[in-house]
């Protein structure tokens, strides 16, 4: 499933939301220019371990430069524009709750608790502690926590494989969620690190409940009335 938009009108224009959009963009671009016009490969692979955090690194406390810059670093364009678009259709209601400077602070956190906690997972598994992490996953999962809990009736109208439907948030963050802990248990007991740091996802998304449990009156006045339908609408 993939989120198109949701119904869920703002009072004021996301500012927040669409800087970092940009930042993530032209982070990017080094990358894009590096790994698909030149084709330099170690280059590439240098650029990921310079700008993404590497957790052996992180725990001789160097490269901490890397707790931001891995959070605006993408590895290719699938995972650029996968985090785009989640970060588009839920970012601008959890910023205009919090306020923007709130937001701010808040999506940096998210992301900061998404690297430990993966950091934790690569530690107890004894893999992955060399491989570099980059991305907004973590940070944007937060954002989902923090969504769930505001606007929990909030409909997303999002792609099946079918056709498109209405979702109720709850249920698509719900199954979201569900999917990322699956993953990560899977891999937690297996002891093979796998390529998506889904324990990053659940640690953000985890940090993105607890803030909005904490805060979630702020949102009172914005939370979308559950719709009297199904968990699901057919749209076409």
């Amino acid at each position: 499933m993939l989120p198109i938009r949701d119904i869920n009108p703002t009072r004021r224009a996301p500012v927040v939301t669409r800087a970092l959009l940009a930042l993530n963009v032209l982070a990017f671009v080094p990358v894009f220019y590096v790994a698909y016009v030149l084709g330099d490969m170690n280059l590439y692979a240098e650029l990921m371990r310079t700008w993404g955090l590497v957790p052996s690194r992180l725990l001789l406390g160097q490269g901490l430069y890397a707790l931001l810059t891995s959070m605006f670093v993408h590895a290719h364009i699938i995972h650029l524009v996968g985090n785009i678009i989640y970060l588009r259709v839920f970012g601008d209601n959890v910023e205009d709750a919090l306020g923007r400077p709130g937001y701010l602070f808040f999506y940096l956190l998210c992301g900061l608790t998404a690297t430990f906690t993966h950091v934790l997972i690569c530690l107890l598994t004894g893999s992955g502690l060399d491989v570099p992490v980059v991305g907004a996953s973590g940070a944007i999962s937060g954002v989902l926590g923090a969504y769930v809990v505001f606007f929990p009736g909030a409909r997303i109208l999002t792609y099946t494989a079918y056709r498109v439907i209405y979702v109720r948030a709850k249920y698509y963050i719900g199954f979201w969620f569900f999917y990322q802990l699956l993953c990560g248990l899977l891999a937690f007991w297996s002891g093979f690190y796998v390529e998506v740091a889904y324990w990053a996802h659940i640690g953000g998304f985890l940090m993105g409940v607890f803030v909005g449990f904490l805060l979630r009156d702020r949102a009172r006045q914005m939370r979308a009335p559950a719709p009297a339908f199904g968990p699901w609408e057919v749209v076409w």
